[in-house]
């Protein structure tokens, strides 16, 4: 498996536990007959499900760029040390701004966001270089 499968891999687990720890808050904050129920009526979550919520969409967001990116590159047979890297730096900035959004660190977040958008666009560059 490449690099970049293996990272795609673990951008998945990333997701996995990000949601699974939001759920686990939701009976936890809420209760556990509203958590593990219908949730008819609308309850306040607390500052941390605030934070795990956006989290996930965001990380939705950037998965929504990335998987598409590393198929092509797997289906061209595009596996370089840039495309590797990218791969990489996505995956490990994803797994800290999880952590570090979840702790409310407002400029570290934006900056390991940041990260892992040069990790898209060094895949991107590379995938659009190897089809010309």
């Amino acid at each position: 498996m490449t690099v970049e499968l293996q990272a795609l891999f673990w951008t998945a687990v990333v997701l996995f536990f990000s949601v699974g720890f939001q759920g686990m808050l939701t009976p936890l904050n809420q209760g556990f007959g509203w958590g593990l129920g219908a949730r008819d009526e609308t309850r306040d979550f607390s500052v941390l499900q605030g934070r795990m919520r956006r989290v996930i969409a965001n990380h939705i967001e950037g998965i929504m760029i990335f998987v598409p990116l590393i198929v092509v590159a797997h289906l061209a047979g595009v596996s370089t040390g840039m495309t590797q890297t990218g791969a990489v730096l996505f995956v490990l900035s994803r797994i800290a701004y999880t952590v570090v959004y979840a702790l409310g660190l407002p400029y570290v977040r934006t900056v390991i966001w940041t990260v892992g958008t040069v990790g898209l666009i060094m895949i991107a560059v590379d995938v659009l270089g190897s089809a010309v």
